[in-house]
């Protein structure tokens, strides 16, 4: 089968959901399947590219070119409306490949729906954030699930992130597309929470949606790990995000609450606009090579993931269980599939440093059990979010659609 998927963005940019897009093509491309991949792209980076059997195809479309319109350069979003631009380069190489399928991640789908109109190409869509409810794609309003998404409200509240005009207009884009959305033959939420979201927001019932995890690919996860100089010998990890949503601010209070020489280190990308400042006892490390966060896990006592907003499936959670390390994760959103509570790692309640810090204690208290869970996680992703689980699925998914549209 041929099939072309579409990405905002694709390695080297990377995220959870440009993780899940590369590992995905790459595991349908080794099955025998012809993988497309067509992305945003910048000056820097090739605009075809051939990796692991997939062709890669990048272009910049309007919004790409527009740099005050981005608060991260390295991170050029497609806008939450049609872009003419994307438009007319896919519907080129929709023409020339003649795709099974096309599957899509993210807001370039907007670009895309107007040529399903034409074409009549069978659609997937799979929601890996709230971002075709919800401008901010977190579904978080003061620091807590917003239940009434589509208003006008979520202008103030895309205030901070966007400023009033950015967010104004991204609102209308997500508002005026809703109907739109109607144009996919077939969603897949990478967890229940996510599932419910939409099934409550868009009207979806069970016929359109599907839940089909992200997964994590465990024969890749053990390369050689280079003995790094940023790293401490005794420490707790986190892995994601500097952003409040992910609950970094939870973290380092619980984290203040310990009575530990354990240290804490955090690694990620720097969001635009946040700070954290660095302690004695607090490592955090920007834009780490792969080197250094695989000795991270390797190394950690165990792992949290803190999130404040219902985090859809979050990738960094399942790179642990790889890694047979406990997890402390919220209480909340896709942590629910992923981590069995009290068994292959702890639940806490979001945004509750108290909880998280009651938590992080018994973990260090009992290293032992803290090993156990470790496996028992190893186990669970072994069982629910491998290749070999997840990938059947989506090519079952891609078969029906295929036949019933066609």
């Amino acid at each position: 089968m041929k099939v072309l998927m579409l990405s905002d963005f694709y390695p080297p940019i990377i995220g959870g959901m440009e993780k899940h897009v590369s590992l995905l093509g790459r595991e349908l491309a080794r099955r025998g399947h012809e993988v497309i991949v067509c992305t945003t792209g910048r000056k820097d980076l090739p605009k075809i590219e051939y990796n692991s059997g997939v062709k890669v195809v990048r272009f910049e479309g309007l919004f790409q070119k527009i740099p005050f319109l981005h608060a991260d350069s390295r991170r050029r979003y497609p806008a939450p409306i049609q872009d003419f631009i994307i438009t007319e380069k896919l519907k080129t190489i929709i023409k020339e490949e003649r795709p099974d399928v096309v599957h899509s991640h993210g807001w370039i789908l907007y670009s895309f729906l107007p040529l399903k109109k034409q074409l009549g190409i069978p659609l997937i869509v799979t929601l890996h954030s709230y971002d075709f409810i919800c401008s901010r794609k977190n579904l978080l309003i003061d620091r807590k699930i917003c239940n009434r998404p589509f208003t006008i409200r979520c202008v103030v509240c895309g205030l901070e992130s966007y400023g009033l005009t950015k967010s104004f207009f991204a609102y209308l884009g997500v508002k005026l597309n809703e109907k739109k959305l109607g144009l996919v033959d077939k969603y897949i939420a990478v967890s229940s929470f996510v599932k419910e979201a939409y099934c409550k927001h868009l009207g979806l019932g069970d016929k359109d949606i599907v839940v089909i995890p992200n997964f994590h690919e465990i024969e890749e996860q053990n390369p050689e790990v280079l003995e790094s100089q940023m790293l401490p010998d005794d420490f707790i990890l986190f892995v994601g995000a500097l952003t409040p949503s992910k609950g970094i601010d939870v973290l380092l209070k619980a984290y203040r609450r310990l009575k530990t020489e354990t240290r804490l280190v955090i690694i990620g990308i720097k969001g635009p606009r946040v700070y954290y400042e660095r302690t004695k006892n607090v490592t955090i490390i920007e834009n780490a090579p792969d080197n250094v966060v695989n000795e991270a896990y390797e190394k950690c006592r165990f792992t949290v993931v803190p999130s404040i907003f219902p985090d859809p499936c979050p990738t960094v959670a399942l790179e642990a269980m790889s890694r047979r390390k406990a997890i402390i994760g919220s209480d909340i959103g896709g942590l629910r599939d992923i981590i069995k509570n009290g068994e292959s790692g702890i639940l806490v309640r979001p945004n509750d440093p108290r909880a998280l810090a009651k938590s992080m204690t018994y973990l260090l208290e009992n290293p032992s059990l803290c090993s156990e869970m470790g496996e028992k996680g190893y186990v669970r992703l072994t069982n629910l979010f491998s290749a070999v689980k997840v990938i059947p699925e989506i090519e079952n998914l891609y078969e029906s659609i295929a036949k019933t549209i066609r």
